[in-house]
C-alpha cells in the first residue's frame, strides 16, 4: 500500500470533499486524524477509516483560533507518533450571504479569510515542525478554480483561494530543503450527495467540457496522488480538476 505507516491530517475531514479525500487516502494504508468543527461528523468519518483497518482519530477543532489549532495539531502527532500529510480540504463560502463586494458584510469577508486562508495557514504552521522532523512530508491544499478566472459576488472567496495559491508556491520554495512538497487541487463545481441535479447530463454539459459531473472522489483521487511517492518530484503545482470548465469558466 502506498501510503503505508504514513499519518495525513484532513481538515474538513467531515464534509463531503474531505470525507472522500479520507477515505482514500486510508484506503491507499494511510493512518488519518479528521479534522473537523463538528465533532459527529468527524466521529462517523473516523469510523469510517477504522472499519478499513486503518488507525483514525476525530479532532474537533476551530481552525479560526490559532491556538486550539496548535494544540489540536500537536494532540495528532502525539497520538500516532508523528505527521506525514497534511491535507486541508475545510473552507467554504458564504452561500445564501454571498454578494457584490461593494455591499458584502464585513463580517462575512472576515469569516471567509479565516476559514479558507488564515486556518488553512494555522495547520500548515502548526504541523510544520511535525513534518521537519521526519525530513519528508506532503502538503495539499484545496484551492478552487474561481481564485484563476475569478467570479462575481466571490470577491472574498477568490481572495482567499488565491491567496493559497501564492502561499502554497512560497511554502514549496521554502520547503524543499526538508523534502516536503506542497502542492494545490484547485476544483470546479462539484455535486454534493443527496444534491444531484434531477437532469445530471444537461448540468455537465453546461459546466464542463465533459460528459458527466464533478465527484468528490474526482478530487479526493488528485489529492491521492499528490500525497503519494509518484508525486515526490511534484512541488509548488496546481491541479486543475474541472472538468476543462476554467477553459473560459463555462456556464458563467
Amino acid at each position: 500500500m502506498k501510503l503505508a505507516n504514513r499519518v495525513a491530517v484532513v481538515s474538513g475531514g467531515g464534509g463531503a470533499i474531505g470525507r472522500a479525500i479520507a477515505l482514500k487516502l486510508a484506503a491507499a494504508g494511510a493512518d488519518i486524524a479528521v479534522v473537523d468543527v463538528n465533532a459527529e461528523t468527524a466521529e462517523k468519518v473516523a469510523e469510517e477509516v477504522r472499519a478499513m483497518g486503518r488507525r483514525s482519530l476525530a479532532q474537533t477543532m476551530d481552525i479560526r483560533s490559532y491556538e486550539a489549532v496548535t494544540a489540536g495539531v500537536n494532540t495528532i502527532a502525539q497520538t500516532f507518533g508523528g505527521i506525514d500529510i497534511v491535507v486541508n480540504s475545510a473552507g467554504g463560502s458564504a452561500r445564501s450571504r454571498m454578494g457584490r463586494f461593494e455591499s458584502l458584510d464585513i463580517e462575512v469577508f472576515d469569516w471567509i479569510l479565516d476559514v479558507n486562508l488564515r486556518g488553512p495557514m494555522y495547520i500548515i504552521r502548526a504541523a510544520l515542525p511535525h513534518l521537519i522532523q521526519r525530513n519528508a512530508g506532503k502538503i495539499v491544499n484545496i484551492a478552487s478554480i474561481v481564485a484563476l478566472g475569478g467570479k462575481a459576488k466571490c470577491v472574498d472567496y477568490s481572495a482567499a483561494k488565491g491567496g493559497i495559491l501564492a502561499a502554497t508556491k512560497s511554502l514549496a520554495i521554502e520547503l524543499g530543503q526538508y523534502n516536503i512538497n506542497a502542492n494545490c487541487v484547485s476544483p470546479g463545481l462539484v455535486q454534493r450527495p443527496g444534491q444531484l441535479p434531477a437532469d445530471e447530463a444537461a448540468f455537465a454539459k453546461k459546466h464542463s467540457y465533459l460528459n458527466r459531473i464533478c465527484t468528490q472522489d474526482d478530487i479526493a483521487e488528485a489529492v491521492l496522488y499528490l500525497a503519494s511517492p509518484e508525486s515526490d518530484y511534484v512541488t509548488g503545482q496546481n491541479i486543475v480538476v474541472d472538468g476543462g470548465r476554467s477553459l473560459g469558466l463555462r456556464g458563467d
